[in-house]
């Protein structure tokens, strides 16, 4: 198979797994053998375990697409979504991901990636978007911040002081119905009371 031959079956996909080529290209048998022969002619390029980009794309590559193929299943969520939609101004430098796997995290030339676990039916609230052909999944704003308040429960502060110093933006407008149907999922009390404190900050504030 010619390299064009594989960019366009791939859909000129920029970034893409092992488990991806093999589905796509599942009737030929030494297509991984093919693939590790492109890494070392340049035109692709191995980032982590099973995971490749083609090198002619990489300069015009957003990071963020990364963190979807490094870990899956897996949503960028947390401080890089909250930071995203302008609840927090502090920009990570990490991309924060929530996972329903064991908690885990990768360095490369890209940045840093980490995925923190939940349980599985606490999975969920993220949107499935597309840029630059790549599929990956987003948390909403109402997920980002409940998952925020699950995992950090231990180190948040419940009193309009600590979300000052944080400086959660006070003007934007969570949709209630949406957090209060993640709280009832979560069914934990300490979250329960951090998203009480938060929303009458924002209250409060106003």
């Amino acid at each position: 198979m010619k390299f064009f031959d594989f960019e366009r079956k791939i859909n000129n996909q920029a970034i893409f797994t092992a488990e991806e080529v093999k589905t796509i290209f599942y009737n030929q048998e030494n297509i991984m053998v093919q693939i590790s022969f492109w890494v070392k002619k340049g035109y692709l390029k191995k980032i982590e375990k099973g995971v490749y980009i083609l090198a002619n794309r990489e300069p015009d590559l957003d990071s963020m697409l990364m963190a979807g193929k490094i870990y899956y299943p897996s949503y960028l969520s947390l401080e890089f979504a909250l930071n995203y939609y302008g609840i927090i101004p502090d920009i990570p430098g990490t991309y924060t991901s929530v996972t329903s796997r064991k908690t885990k995290n990768f360095q490369n030339e890209f940045g840093n990636y980490s995925y923190q676990q939940v349980k599985q039916d606490f999975f969920t609230g993220y949107n499935v978007l597309k840029d630059q052909n790549i599929s990956f999944n987003f948390a909403t704003p109402e997920k980002a911040m409940m998952d925020y308040l699950y995992l950090n429960k231990d180190r948040l502060v419940p009193e309009e002081n600590f979300w000052q110093e944080l400086r959660i933006n006070e003007e934007f407008k969570f949709n209630k119905k949406m957090l209060n149907d993640y709280k009832k999922l979560l069914k934990n009390k300490k979250v329960t009371i951090l998203l009480d404190s938060l929303l009458n900050y924002q209250k409060n504030v106003r």
